[in-house]
């Protein structure tokens, strides 16, 4: 009896675990809440064009002198006030030896620009950028860059200059402002935030991938080309629309520097198609500003050396009067 009373309570039990398991297995299986959606990256060539549209658009507003400064309005600044200046020499090391602006640092043209930018940025806290070069063109290309990527920055108009590259009484030396050879070495400072990594890798894509003309084309081969094969050409001159119609190169559509190149992006990305777009200004600076902007928004881009030329500039498209120009 006591034996049957323990089997029947046992088989009690049994069949209760089993109803309690079989009630779990039944619940449903706790839901885990969702993952947080994620907000999409935003598209780094939106950023670039961004940063590119207020860089012309402020021309027309708060930004004086083209992005440029006077051999004479820097002089009067460094005189006054050189804390409130880095000038950055971005030509050879041997022609920055021969003679540079006092406390001017060497950074050549090209990757080194690349390789330094963060430093740059550092040193720049608080000041001023002057790039100086030989005639100002490469200078112009420098100074947008850094300008879009967060570096408050100008150009030396006309470079250095002097005899030696054909501007006797154009730029600093030209104009017999006072020269050292003592190299100034590179500083160093705490690190800055970067405005955007996006604009900073394609700016440092620019000089890493620096050509062999350091994206300019030549007078002499713009003529020829012009001559042979101008459908592989989209010409664009940001000169002045009043400039222009006094005088200009044969196929050129004129937008002027500022904020029209900013209206006009998409249409330059477009009209250019399968072409090398070729900027030219009055003497290349503009130009090459506009030239490094565009190339970074990826439309290939080169500005012709000493551009359109202007009154009492002895070089340029202008200059030589071989070279057509149509009204």
């Amino acid at each position: 009896m006591q034996k049957r009373t323990l089997s029947l309570l046992f088989s009690n039990l049994l069949i209760a675990g089993l109803l309690v398991t079989g009630c779990g297995q039944a619940q449903p299986a706790a839901t885990q809440p969702a993952p947080a959606a994620t907000a999409a990256a935003e598209d780094p060539a939106k950023i670039i064009k961004g940063a590119i549209q207020t860089y012309f658009n402020d021309i027309g507003s708060t930004v004086k002198n083209s992005y440029k400064i006077s051999e004479k309005d820097l002089k009067t600044e460094l005189d006054t006030s050189p804390d409130k200046y880095l000038v950055l020499d971005i030509r050879k090391a041997d022609a920055y030896a021969q003679g540079h602006i006092k406390g001017a640092i060497n950074i050549p043209y090209g990757p080194e620009i690349a390789k330094n930018l963060d430093s740059i940025r550092a040193l720049a806290k608080d000041k001023t950028v002057i790039v100086a070069c030989y005639t100002g063109q490469t200078a112009g290309q420098t100074d947008s860059l850094l300008n879009v990527a967060g570096i408050k920055t100008l150009s030396l108009n006309s470079g250095m200059g002097g005899a030696s590259v054909g501007f006797a009484t154009r730029g600093w030396i030209g104009q017999n402002y006072p020269t050292v050879t003592e190299p100034t070495t590179m500083p160093t400072a705490p690190a800055v935030a970067s405005k955007n990594k996006a604009i900073d890798e394609a700016v440092q894509k620019y000089f890493y991938e620096l050509p062999q003309d350091s994206y300019k084309i030549d007078l002499p081969t713009m003529k020829d080309a012009l001559a042979k094969e101008a459908d592989k050409y989209y010409v664009v001159d940001v000169r002045q629309a009043a400039d222009f119609v006094k005088g200009h190169i044969k196929g050129a559509v004129n937008i002027p520097y500022g904020p029209e190149i900013a209206k006009n992006l998409d249409s330059i990305k477009d009209q250019s198609k399968g072409k090398t777009v070729v900027v030219y200004c009055y003497t290349g600076q503009t130009a090459g500003q506009t030239d490094s902007l565009l190339n970074i928004y990826g439309i290939p881009t080169k500005s012709l050396n000493f551009g359109f030329g202007t009154e009492g500039f002895d070089k340029g498209w202008s200059a030589d009067k071989s070279y057509e120009v149509v009204k």
